[in-house]
């Protein structure tokens, strides 16, 4: 049977790099578009030593060189792990969120929406917010959701290709050092720094990385009805009760300073949850697991 190719952006990433890696492992051929500046990336340098059969980078200086670079190739699927993220703005992220989010998928889309079977891009419940469709949350939202509408255009283009984009609310995995909550609380603890926390009744919704390469496996190798789809697990997780278990497991008590300010809590959203996935992973455990290594 010919192995299947996939095009993928995104896997200097935190979540495109670990399923890159669970890719190749699963016998995919992997192509990537990178910058340039990345060709001296040593994780990058390292997966490719180990699948050089398998694995090759596009590298591109500007974009113009892209269309050029994509009508040599042929491939199966397409998967959007590229994004720049920040939960608060300022004036000079504006040009970032714009560039990542926004014109360099599109670039990528003129030139892949009439070739790959299936095309697979990433966003966020934030486009959701209060459980509403193009209610953003913040200006990173706001970005991903101008682009959907965008997707919408190609998608009514190519008939033969099918569209899909997964939203979540939080990851985490292991070795993650972005700068989200879970992560940044192990950073401090290992510093012996205090972490500050909005209120003791925050909860998370978060899911592990392992179980968003399975859903993205589902798509690739089940015939799913094209659309968009929420990852969630089945609870939240009470940030306060998460800590002082852990507390109790450890010697040096991990530090935490609550504040007593408002949140939004999490709302239910009519995105349907991706037919035939559920997470797997014990996340709990292995948020644990990190702080007792």
């Amino acid at each position: 049977m010919k192995k299947k190719t996939i095009l993928l952006t995104g896997t200097t990433g935190f979540i495109g790099h670990n399923f890159l890696k669970n890719a190749l492992l699963k016998n995919f051929k992997i192509i990537d578009i990178l910058r340039s500046r990345n060709t001296r990336n040593t994780k990058i340098k390292k997966i490719k030593k180990n699948y050089s059969n398998n694995y090759r980078t596009i590298y591109f200086s500007n974009y113009r060189q892209i269309q050029k670079k994509l009508k040599k190739i042929n491939y199966d699927y397409f998967i959007n792990f590229a994004t720049l993220y920040k939960s608060n703005h300022k004036y000079d992220d504006i040009f970032g969120f714009i560039d990542s989010n926004i014109l360099f998928p599109t670039l990528l889309y003129e030139n892949i929406h009439l070739k790959a079977k299936k095309i697979i891009n990433f966003g966020t419940m934030m486009q959701v917010a209060n459980g509403k469709n193009y209610n953003s949350k913040n200006l990173y939202a706001a970005s991903k959701n101008a682009f959907e509408m965008i997707e919408n255009f190609y998608s009514n283009r190519a008939s033969m290709s099918k569209f899909y984009n997964l939203k979540f609310y939080e990851s985490f995995g292991e070795n993650d050092n972005r700068p989200k909550l879970i992560p940044t609380i192990l950073k401090n603890h290992k510093k012996n720094k205090s972490t500050k926390i909005i209120s003791k009744k925050l909860e998370l919704n978060i899911i592990h990385v392992n179980d968003i390469t399975k859903a993205i496996m589902i798509l690739l190798n089940n015939n799913i009805k094209p659309g968009s789809y929420c990852l969630k697990s089945q609870k939240n997780i009470k940030i306060y009760n998460l800590i002082s278990s852990i507390n109790k497991k450890i010697t040096t008590k991990i530090k935490i300073k609550y504040n007593n300010n408002n949140f939004n809590k999490i709302k239910k959203s009519n995105l349907k949850k991706l037919p035939n996935w559920k997470p797997d992973v014990n996340l709990i455990k292995k948020i644990e697991n990190e702080f007792l290594k």
